[in-house]
Formats: structure tokens, sequence, C-alpha cells
């Protein structure tokens, strides 16, 4: 019989192939190079919340980026990936003479790089000049005491993933 692809889901061999050339194409087409001067070194960058469009169609020198693997750095013409974000601080940096960087604190989203583009899925975004330290340490010390006395999985788990997102603040606020 044809050669099959892994145990768990058995796919012939030149079916897999197919479905890996297909899916290279697509990637190839997203990245065509942009004609518009106003992309000639920028990465173009969209960033959006469920209630609104933070960038659109930017052109942007580089953002740095909270990935599930690691924080990254993305510039035009990245290798193509998707990546999973963790809470902590998005960074863009708009121009190259740009010392300061416009910087965000998201609790989770996707990024998509592509081609010549960057396009960010945030679940929650703000500004981190908008963090009030405050509230941050009353957020880390609730969660704090939640994770300790959590008697079950599922309130341990909440606990947890508010406490990594309050710990993420503090973080990016320097605390």
């Amino acid at each position: 019989g044809p050669e099959l692809v892994g145990p768990l889901f058995p796919v012939p061999r030149p079916m897999f192939r197919n479905a890996l050339q297909r899916a290279a194409r697509g990637l190839l087409a997203d990245a065509a190079p942009s004609t518009d001067p106003a992309f000639a070194n920028k990465l173009k960058f969209n960033f959006s919340i469920p209630s609104t469009s933070l960038y659109s169609d930017a052109p942007v020198r580089m953002v740095i980026i909270p990935g599930a693997s690691g924080v990254m750095g993305v510039l035009k013409d990245h290798v193509p990936l998707v990546s999973a974000l963790k809470p902590g601080v998005l960074a863009v940096q708009e121009e190259e003479t740009d010392a300061q960087l416009k910087r965000f604190f998201v609790s989770g989203g996707f990024a998509y790089v592509k081609g010549d583009g960057l396009d960010v899925s945030a679940v929650e975004a703000v500004p981190v000049d908008d963090l009030d330290p405050e509230e941050v340490k009353k957020g880390l010390a609730s969660y704090t005491s939640l994770a300790a006395s959590a008697t079950d999985d599922v309130e341990k788990a909440k606990a947890e993933i508010g406490l990594e997102v309050y710990q993420a603040m503090s973080a990016a606020l320097g605390q």
C-alpha cells in the first residue's frame, strides 16, 4: 500500500506532499513585495483587538512581540510564521530614528508574519503608560492569594492565568 505519514492520522505521503506544496504557494503569494514606496524598508503592520484596529496597513520599522516561545523582533522580510502571544509587551518602532518605542500590554492573542507584513490580533491591548501601578499590585496580590487557596483544578487554572497576566503587567511597569 501507499507509504503513510504519521501514526495518528494516516495520510498517503503524496497527498501530504501536495498539501504542503499548496500551502507553500499560498505563503509565497502572500509574500509578493509591495510596490508602495512607503513600505520600501518597512513592515506592513495590522494590530487589532475585538473592539477596534490600533494599526491598519501601517508602515513600521519593527515590532517586538511576546511570542509563546519567546520574545521576538519582526522586521520586513521576516520568515513567515504563526505564533500565539503570551501576556506581555508588544513594542512598535515606527521609524528607524525612533529611540522610544510605542509599548502596548497584550493579554494574549496571535501574530501572523507573512512576506512583508505582520498581523496581530490581541484579546486585549492597552498602552503600557495607561496601566495603573497600584491596581496591578492589588491584582497581583489577589491572584497570588487565589492561587494559594485554590481547592480544585478549575479554580487553580483560573488563578494561574490571572497570576501570569498580572506578573507580566508588573514586569511591563518595571515593578
